[in-house]
């Protein structure tokens, strides 16, 4: 008989209460997927009553079992959760509390969810009633929560005026690529025992200085610091946009936890995550997604399921620059930082939402794809595709070029500030043509500057302006530009990459994703906003909203219809 934390820890001495109901089920064995929790008399449940629970060994425990994985040997995870939770029911039958059968409601998730806010609940656990189990956080469930709430890591605490109270505050952080993140401050939630208790772990985990860098000087200069290993529970309202909590409460501290697991969470809208569970059968835009819970980007958790959902919130940003152009894709069948190639002929067996052209090439001739609408991404996506790269001309105009591409791609010790200052530049330089452009970040470590053009001249005109334009800029500026693609000549400079404007040659497609650690987004930007940029990847697959409300940042740009000089 063990009970364990969903980190693998032997908690059984923690909640022997518990232990004798469940060695009195019906069963030689079983394996109950379930949460303990600490409820008052109206059945709400308390994360701060669960800890006080658990520090002064005073039980009160309830396990709340929502699942049966094993039964008597057999095992049940490929079985419909609605199977399990019937054979559940009977299991359970008869017994009371502690153990508790957590029931489940079918219907209108929008309704149940507004119902559970209003009555004070902490919100809704959504799930797919045909799904198998999975281990580990999958879109068969979605968490819906009524609040924020979020687990951080303690790095310190500011000293109280008051007598008797140990501190005034606790100084929280969060992991943002692989370093620790100042995120505000929390006062409120503490009980005297719980200030208590606190206060004899600061003192165990104390030290000198902040465990991270670029921390306010003025929250430096009143603190106290503690190693970073203490993980708490918090509540609060919403995030600055410094980034730091706002009305935050503390809830307790999560001893289960590492605290190098704890990120910043970017919960779902609430009515996406409704939205998310009413997916049919896995298919999207009239195609079926198989295995939606793949994850292809590990390090974010983002699966083909999620993958799908941003494209479809994106379709009408990314279709008018993706549409009707040969492309040339990124496949990654098992993921982002598994083995990737690149494909740009069609071959058999692909879906037919993929659709085909034949091009001429040096020798015979040959089958590109491109897309027409979003039932060409989806279908892309569920090929294992992470990158769209597209030609610099349409499939009714293969030989007439409507879009130049210039890539800024600087050696890797650059400041990303050169690049943006180098984007200025080449700007004006077009201007100086009556060429109007427009900026993106690459969602790697560069920028392209994209001239929309009509369909008027050939490759090779196309290709001779962009090298002669290049050359130049090297030419003014050797010492900063380089319009050589080799490795060494490009050390401390910026690679002005006009390569990618003759015939067959692709860039990557506004909106795309990269298959790369992050999932990062190529991301057009505005001339004005470009000056804010930190980087080249400031957008991931988690802000399809926020690229949706901001709507289109290259006005005008569709209807443009520019031509190169004549020489």
């Amino acid at each position: 008989m063990v009970i364990r934390t969903r980190n693998a820890l032997d908690w059984t001495r923690k909640f022997a209460p518990l232990v004798e109901p469940l060695t009195r089920l019906p069963c030689r064995a079983a394996l109950l997927d379930g949460e303990i929790a600490v409820a008052d008399k109206k059945g709400h449940t308390d994360f701060g009553a669960l800890q006080e629970a658990l520090s002064e060994g005073s039980g009160g425990f309830g396990y709340y079992i929502f699942d049966l994985l094993h039964l008597d040997g057999e095992d049940l995870r490929s079985l419909p959760l609605i199977e399990r939770k019937e054979k559940l029911k009977s299991l359970l039958e008869g017994i009371r509390p502690p153990l508790v059968y957590s029931s489940h409601l079918e219907g209108d998730g929008q309704r149940i969810f507004s119902n559970a806010c209003d009555l004070k609940l902490e919100g809704i656990i959504s799930k797919r009633k045909n799904d198998p189990y999975r281990s580990g956080r999958t879109q068969s469930w979605l968490k819906i929560k009524c609040g924020m709430e979020q687990e951080f890591v303690i790095i310190g605490w500011r000293p109280s005026d008051k007598k008797g109270r140990p501190f005034s505050s606790l100084l929280l952080a969060v992991h943002e690529d692989g370093k620790l993140r100042y995120a505000g401050r929390v006062g409120t939630g503490y009980t005297g025992e719980r200030l208590d208790r606190l206060a004899h772990q600061f003192k165990k985990h104390a030290r000198r200085d902040p465990p991270l860098e670029d921390m306010p000087r003025e929250i430096v200069r009143h603190a106290r610091f503690v190693d970073p290993v203490l993980v708490a529970e918090i509540s609060f309202r919403g995030w600055t946009k410094d980034g730091l909590v706002r009305q935050a409460s503390f809830k307790g501290l999560r001893a289960d936890k590492p605290a190098r697991q704890v990120v910043r969470e970017n919960p779902m809208p609430k009515a996406q995550a409704v939205s998310s569970s009413k997916l049919e059968n896995n298919e999207v835009a009239g195609v079926r997604i198989t295995h939606p819970d793949r994850v292809v980007f590990p390090d974010q958790g983002v699966t083909k399921h999620d993958l799908v959902g941003y494209y479809a919130k994106v379709a009408k940003l990314i279709l008018p620059h993706l549409a009707e152009r040969p492309l040339a894709l990124v496949r990654c069948p098992d993921g982002s930082g598994k083995e990737c190639f690149f494909q740009k002929h069609a071959s058999e067996g692909w879906p037919e939402e993929l659709r085909r052209v034949r091009i001429k090439e040096k020798s015979g001739s040959d089958e590109y794809m491109y897309i027409e609408d979003i039932s060409g991404v989806v279908a892309a996506v569920q090929m294992g595709v992470l990158e769209l790269h597209i030609w610099g001309s349409r499939v009714d105009a293969v030989e007439k070029p409507d879009r130049m591409v210039f890539d800024l791609d600087p050696d890797e010790d650059l400041p990303f500030g050169k690049v943006k200052q180098a984007a200025q530049e080449l700007r004006e330089r077009l201007r100086q043509h009556d060429l109007e452009s427009f900026p993106m970040a690459t969602g790697g470590k560069g920028i392209h500057v994209v001239v929309p053009l009509a369909p008027k001249h050939s490759w090779d005109e196309h290709r001779a302006f962009a090298e002669a334009l290049a050359r130049l800029m090297e030419e003014d500026n050797p010492d900063l530009y380089v319009a050589n693609m080799s490795k060494k000549k490009r050390r401390g400079r910026i690679f002005v990459d006009y390569l990618r404007n003759q015939r067959g040659s692709t860039a990557i497609c506004p909106y795309s994703t990269r298959a790369r650690k992050g999932a990062f987004i190529a991301t057009p930007f505005s001339w004005r906003s470009l000056a804010t940029l930190k980087n080249a990847h400031p957008y991931s697959v988690s802000d399809a909203a926020k690229l949706v409300r901001a709507g289109d940042p290259w006005k005008g740009y569709g209807s443009l219809k520019q031509s190169l000089p004549k020489f």
